[in-house]
């Protein structure tokens, strides 16, 4: 027991990595509790990661205030998510969305905490980015194995959606480093982030990132400005010499749908993603203004085949009504105002993220980053650097 304490209490790039790692799989499973209405795998892989906290937990001398703080909002949240269960015709739905939302959250920004206060936030930023290199590799060997180009076939660990979003977060993470480092690889990783992120076709993921740039790129334009004007010539020159390869490629992708759109041009290959989603966002906010006070009740959204509405801030004041969805809106803002800049670009990207697709369990993309403002922004252990 006590080699294993002393392995973990090391300020070890490698012990940086596998918490790196551990919080990529936990945003990647969705939570600790084994409940799941996909997969009998998945519910494995959470009480996996469920052993795991608790064994770190034992070891790791996670800050107090942060726990205690943790603690408060976990409590709070799983207290008023027992009391909606009462009402949840889906058990293990309902009981999915609460661990995605409250618990993977709690834990992750308590990791993101514990990582950044030990190792300074820029290293641990760096394992986690190193980590994500580590997937995208084996995420590339695994669709050359079983279809590069095909959707439908997994991005190894998880499906186009998630893997879209962690590849946009690592992109974001990616150019921060670079914006403090100045080192070209790292720009370089970034935009192979964001190709991975244009190979999964997720318009919804496409456009939340580009947004959660430009907000990047304001924000840092008065000090910064040479950086921003080399960027943009950076991706003049790329988009000049690859333009005809990059159109071709996407004229016949998801992603046309966008220029589409944009033109007013939608034709019926694209009432999957524009259509269904616009009937979906009228049924959600049908059922509100019908139950407005306490919602139809959590996982109880039904269209069709569809059981969430593929927006979740739409999602949580159709299920639980006026007073969850306006807390949720409330949190999210706060948390945006307090935030660090490269914080804020995440917070941004997961929030327009949400109003494309995934139901509420996949808030714990959103919410993690939300409570990690709330826990200290500075840095206190070696390695340290100043937040923006």
């Amino acid at each position: 027991m006590s080699s294993i304490s002393t392995v973990i209490r090391r300020d070890s790039f490698v012990f940086a990595i596998f918490l790196s790692a551990f919080v990529y799989l936990l945003l990647v499973f969705g939570g600790v509790l084994p409940f799941s209405d996909e997969d009998s795998l998945k519910p494995i892989m959470k009480g996996v990661m469920l052993v795991g906290f608790i064994l770190l937990f034992c070891f790791v001398d996670f800050r107090r205030k942060s726990v205690e703080s943790l603690l408060l909002f976990s409590a709070a949240g799983l207290f008023f998510g027992v009391l909606l269960l009462v009402r949840a015709s889906n058990f293990e739905f309902a009981v999915e969305k609460i661990d995605g939302a409250i618990v993977c959250s709690c834990i992750v920004a308590l990791l993101l905490d514990h990582g950044y206060r030990r190792f300074g936030r820029e290293r641990f930023q760096f394992a986690f980015v190193i980590f994500s290199v580590f997937v995208l590799i084996l995420t590339v060997v695994y669709k050359i194995r079983f279809g590069f180009f095909d959707r439908s076939t997994r991005f190894f660990l998880n499906g186009p959606i998630v893997y879209g979003w962690i590849m946009g977060l690592c992109a974001i993470l990616s150019f921060d480093l670079w914006s403090s480092r100045r080192h070209s690889y790292l720009l370089f990783l970034s935009f192979g982030f964001f190709l991975a992120l244009i190979w999964t076709e997720s318009k919804g993921s496409v456009l939340a990132f580009l947004l959660a740039m430009c907000v990047y790129l304001l924000w840092d334009l008065r000090r910064n400005i040479k950086s921003i004007v080399f960027v943009f010539c950076f991706l003049f020159c790329v988009f000049f010499l690859f333009s005809d390869v990059l159109m071709d490629m996407l004229s016949n992708s998801r992603l046309a749908a966008v220029g589409r759109f944009l033109n007013g041009d939608l034709g019926g290959a694209d009432e999957g993603s524009f259509g269904v989603r616009s009937i979906l966002a009228e049924k959600a906010t049908q059922e509100f203004w019908d139950n407005p006070i306490f919602g139809i009740g959590i996982g109880e959204f039904r269209f069709g085949e569809y059981v969430y509405p593929h927006n979740q801030h739409l999602e949580i004041f159709a299920e639980l009504g006026v007073f969850f969805g306006i807390a949720h809106l409330l949190f999210v803002f706060s948390s945006f105002v307090v935030a660090s800049r490269v914080n804020k670009a995440i917070i941004l990207l997961f929030a327009v993220a949400a109003s494309f697709s995934g139901d509420a369990s996949y808030l714990r993309f959103l919410y993690s980053f939300c409570l990690i403002g709330y826990l200290g922004r500075e840095p206190v252990s070696r390695g340290q650097v100043r937040e923006a």
